[in-house]
């Protein structure tokens, strides 16, 4: 399901962002092998949600005639200024030899470096997580017969918010058994991812969302903020019910004033 090159960008994702949440483990103290056991707990629960994230992506791209690559988010090209006050601009991709091997690099981690720099700046009390992207890829073969062969904006829609509402479902199922406070890091890593990932910011799945249907953004958005809020408050079933009745209401009103009083 996943190519060679995926699961290298899939591995440095997961090590950065777990590194950035595993950064403070809270404790008085620092003990080493406390970190190193919270550090090996963070890991397992941030590749699970992760790996849970891009699969939703290529279930829903597969049921449309599609693929999705996984990739970090960054940019193709920035500038840097020299020390004699001459802008110097990096382009993307660059390739490098390491270990007798050639690797490229298809473009600057940005959401990577983000994470890091703001778990630095905060000392690990704040994190920024909206790190990944997909491509989406045209399988030809698959789409034989269909009236358009590229992708709709809707299909593209739910292509994107396929990963965040598999982070979603990743919570409901941490809650379902976490009377002691077992799966608190699990529930609050999954519910950072989805909503970081709903940001509309260019390439992440929020955007995608965004751009593909207004409706289904405004809505979903107003659902997963819902049920991240009431995760510590209230039991599964009034989480649910409520988040999808602002779902429901949030949605009717987005319809209303934009294709009615609009």
């Amino acid at each position: 399901m996943f190519s060679k090159k995926e699961l290298v960008y899939l591995a440095l994702t997961i090590f950065i962002v777990s590194l950035s949440i595993a950064f403070d483990d809270g404790s008085t103290s620092f003990s080493w092998a406390y970190w190193l056991n919270n550090f090996i707990v963070v890991i397992i629960i941030v590749a699970l949600s992760f790996f849970a994230q891009q699969i939703g992506h290529k279930i829903v791209a597969r049921m449309n005639g599609f693929d999705t690559e996984y990739s970090w988010w960054g940019i193709r090209s920035f500038s840097l200024l020299g020390l004699l006050g001459r802008s110097r601009t990096k382009t993307f991709p660059r390739s490098f030899s390491l270990f007798e091997k050639k690797w490229t690099i298809e473009s600057f981690p940005l959401g990577l470096a983000l994470c890091f720099l703001v778990t630095l700046l905060s000392n690990g009390q704040l994190f920024f997580l909206a790190v990944g992207q997909y491509t989406l890829l045209l399988k030809k073969a698959s789409r034989f017969g269909r009236k358009f062969v590229e992708v709709t904006n809707y299909e593209e829609a739910k292509i994107a918010l396929a990963g965040p509402m598999a982070n979603i479902i990743l919570m409901i199922l941490g809650m379902l058994f976490n009377s002691y406070g077992t799966f608190d890091t699990f529930i609050l890593i999954n519910a950072m991812l989805a909503l970081f990932h709903m940001l509309p910011l260019p390439g992440l799945a929020g955007t995608k969302i965004y751009f593909g249907s207004r409706l289904l953004y405004v809505s979903s958005l107003v659902f997963m903020v819902s049920m991240t809020i009431l995760a510590y408050t209230v039991s599964v079933i009034p989480m649910l019910l409520i988040s999808l009745a602002s779902l429901f209401i949030s949605g009717s009103l987005y319809y209303y004033y934009t294709y009615f009083k609009g």
